[in-house]
């Protein structure tokens, strides 16, 4: 099996040749490491999107200031503004350090803004990096976080999203409602795409989004677009990559694929074998708890191994590279996960 045909094996409960190793292309810089990885066996993750936005009646103005973006939405109704750090992580990413919704009072221009934007199918993006990337990997297609989450990372940041739930509930509700008719529209121009995998880009965390929080707002929002997407045949995955110990019986109640991202211990608080048992039905897509790389490749190599262990006999599972890495030992600690796959990862696996 080349490395395209061993993943989608897996994503589709099949059995593949070997334990697929799957990295972010942007995590993985260029260069002599890359190419020894990647003729062991490592393939990488592209996300795309099928879709562009418009905003006919939202005026947009950005303004940089050293390591900080500064961006104003004009709309009929007022403005609201962010403020972004940039620069920040491997892959030069940015953090929103003031969000667009200070208090209620930018609840109306939110609301404008969302039911202003129109999706508009565009593939290009997408078949484009279907064709670059060949048989070297896959290609997802990055959703809209679920609308719960959008309030808690984009538009307000957790405090102002706690504020708002329990002391402006009308309002929170009723954004919360626009959020949702938007989410529906553009999940279906995905349910309509070639996108054979379609990521929700989450960021679940126990810490953040409570089992009455996921139960409420995040497993009926999956349901219903997983079942959007399971009649055109396609992947559902999300991006939960925290501590998920605490809803780990919620997830397993979801009709969400693939949990991808999931970090065992010493980053997460939810050992893989549990997560097995909890989650028979379920893909998961682990990402290699990074923290481990501090403490050098014979570390890694014995996580590989008993990770391994946790996963036996090997079916729908893959071991990834989903978060920022740290710089030291990083291509040593990489070469030891994939050292480890080529001499055990055989499926089914017989350590």
């Amino acid at each position: 099996m080349n490395i395209r045909e061993r993943v989608m094996a897996v994503y589709r409960g099949e059995e593949p040749d070997r334990i697929p190793f799957l990295m972010y292309d942007v995590l993985c810089p260029r260069g002599y490491a890359a190419r020894k990885l990647r003729n062991e066996g490592l393939g990488l993750k592209v996300g795309a999107v099928v879709w562009r936005e418009e905003r006919p009646h939202v005026r947009v103005e950005n303004k940089v200031v050293g390591n900080y973006v500064y961006t104003t939405f004009h709309t009929p109704v007022g403005s609201v503004s962010m403020k972004q750090r940039i620069g920040l992580g491997f892959v030069g990413g940015s953090w929103i350090v003031e969000y667009p919704i200070k208090g209620v009072q930018d609840f109306e221009v939110i609301e404008f803004i969302m039911e202003d934007t129109e999706y508009v199918p565009d593939y290009k993006q997408f078949l484009e990096a279907e064709k670059n990337l060949g048989n070297d990997g896959i290609v997802v297609c990055w959703a809209c976080r679920s609308p719960l989450q959008r309030m808690q990372i984009e538009l307000m940041g957790y405090k102002n999203f706690a504020i708002a739930l329990y002391r402006y509930p009308k309002d929170f509700k009723r954004l919360l409602r626009v959020l949702e008719k938007k989410a529906d529209e553009l999940y279906q121009i995905i349910a309509e795409s070639p996108a054979e995998i379609v990521n929700g880009s989450d960021n679940i965390n126990s810490e953040i989004v409570s089992p009455k929080l996921f139960e409420e707002y995040i497993v009926p929002f999956y349901k219903k677009q997983a079942k959007l997407l399971h009649k055109k045949d396609k992947i559902l995955e999300d991006h939960m990559d925290g501590k998920l110990n605490q809803l780990k019986h919620l997830i397993s109640k979801t009709d969400i694929d693939v949990i991808e991202a999931f970090t065992p211990p010493p980053v997460g608080d939810l050992p893989l074998s549990e997560a097995r048992t909890v989650w028979k039905d379920k893909v998961i897509s682990l990402n290699f708890p990074e923290s481990v790389f501090l403490e050098g490749p014979d570390a890694v190599r014995k996580t590989t191994l008993n990770l391994l262990r946790e996963a036996f006999p090997g079916d729908n599972f893959m071991i990834t590279i989903t978060e920022d890495m740290p710089a030291e030992n990083q291509w040593s600690c990489l070469s030891a996960i994939s050292n480890v796959l080529k001499e055990y990862g055989s499926y089914p696996l017989s350590l």
